[in-house]
């Protein structure tokens, strides 16, 4: 007991005070009619691409990296919409934590592949959901969560208010959230025939990694989800989603599953997962969030990108 009112005290401390005046002007923005909120988050991108040269030099870098094929005109043209998607992906964001049911009924949302997934779950093995970070994650997540009870594999954001929002959020609209090295939590929801979703395309290092390609560079990505479904018996189905350009609406794509997963090459697999991810981001790149740092961990001896 007392250590939850410290918690919360901690929330009020003034050090979270700028934090709590921008989410209240972002439970505001949600409060606007639909085109506004695009344009204030198409606004609050440009001012994000304008002020933090950080962000704007990883993207240019990963941009560049994925997309060698683009002139510089082409590439500048697309990191200039990413950065607006991303801003719009903060106001989405705000949306599917304080946007009441009634408002969400007026959102436009075609899902297909369902039969993929009822397929995997008649083999009552559970399904891992490999998708990649586009900026309309939150968002997806809502829409789904109010049809579909599942859970999701996250990392707690280190800004404890943050943390605190995104789990009362997750926890409201029948998510599930498993800390990432809560693996036991994991394979005993994949055991209760659970859908988990699992954002793959994140740098976990070079000791739980192999070096596989991603859009044609070696790339430390992940064993973690071998020995998941060796252990597990889960099916993975790959899903793609993004938001309709013009209007209140989103698109979810489940792909057939991958079979014969996992072989007994952990590049082989990364390589196959990796390949999916990046055929999903081909798709809209530029909703993709290109401003992590998907390539900071290099081969031994490699240079590093950032």
């Amino acid at each position: 007991m007392m250590n939850s009112i410290k918690k919360q005290l901690s929330l009020l401390s003034p050090a979270n005070w700028p934090a709590w005046i921008g989410l209240s002007c972002l439970w505001l923005i949600t409060r606007l009619p639909y085109r506004w909120q695009m344009w204030t988050g198409r606004l609050i991108g440009k001012i994000i691409y304008k002020s933090s040269a950080k962000l704007r030099h990883i993207t240019e870098v990963n941009i560049t990296l994925c997309f060698p094929e683009l002139s510089l005109q082409q590439r500048t043209a697309l990191i200039k919409k990413n950065f607006a998607s991303l801003g719009i992906g903060l106001i989405e964001t705000a949306m599917a934590w304080w946007l009441p049911d009634s408002r969400l009924q007026q959102c436009s949302v075609t899902l297909t592949g369902v039969e993929y997934a009822e397929q995997a779950f008649a083999k009552g093995k559970g399904i891992i959901l490999l998708g990649p970070h586009f900026t309309c994650l939150e968002m997806i997540g809502r829409l789904l969560g109010a049809k579909y009870s599942f859970a999701v594999i996250y990392r707690p954001h280190k800004k404890q208010l943050i943390s605190h929002i995104q789990e009362r959020f997750r926890k409201k609209y029948r998510i599930k959230h498993i800390a990432r090295h809560r693996v036991r939590e994991l394979l005993r929801t994949l055991n209760e025939n659970t859908a988990i979703w699992y954002a793959y395309d994140i740098d976990g290092g070079e000791k739980r990694s192999v070096f596989a390609p991603f859009f044609g560079i070696p790339t430390a990505s992940l064993t973690a989800v071998s020995r998941i479904v060796e252990l597990s018996g889960a099916t993975i189905i790959p899903i793609n989603f993004h938001r309709l350009d013009d209007r209140f609406g989103y698109e979810i794509n489940l792909s057939p599953p991958l079979e014969n997963f996992p072989s007994d090459s952990l590049l082989d697999d990364a390589t196959r997962l990796n390949a999916s991810l990046e055929k999903a981001i081909r798709a809209k790149p530029e909703q993709y969030i290109w401003q992590y740092k998907r390539f900071k961990t290099r081969p031994p001896g490699e240079k590093r990108f950032y």
